[in-house]
């Protein structure tokens, strides 16, 4: 077997990493799954509250929890913040499999899915 020198050692070493690089990005995307879950329709002349509404921004609020702004709420990047979404609220009434009313925001639907700042655990 030939010896490899340097520059060969070296470009190889660089397609390799390269590659694994890619090919550990193109997993990743797979494990992830490219198809979110996307958050039903309110029920029938109910809209859902906007989340530029003026309360819903000063409660950090959204439609799908995962948009939270981490910087203002690093809470909620903890383990035990997983389950901390509108279904799981004290403020939350279900009204369908997806949407319900909240007590604090109450000029539209809130998505199961969302989250605020007031959250609290239901008793």
């Amino acid at each position: 077997m030939k010896p490899f020198t340097r520059k060969q050692f070296l470009n190889r070493s660089i397609v390799l990493a390269s590659t694994l690089f890619l090919l550990g990005g193109e997993w990743n995307l797979i494990a992830k799954g490219t198809i979110e879950e996307k958050i039903s329709d309110p029920p029938d002349g109910l809209k859902p509250i906007l989340e530029n509404d003026p309360t819903a921004q000063a409660l950090g609020f959204h439609q799908d929890a995962k948009y939270t702004d981490f910087n203002l709420y690093p809470e909620r990047k903890q383990p035990q913040a997983k389950n901390q979404v509108c279904l799981q609220c004290a403020q939350f009434t279900k009204l369908n499999e997806g949407w319900g009313k909240c007590s604090i925001l109450t000029n539209g639907v809130v998505s199961t899915k969302g989250w605020c700042s007031a959250w609290s655990k239901k008793s």
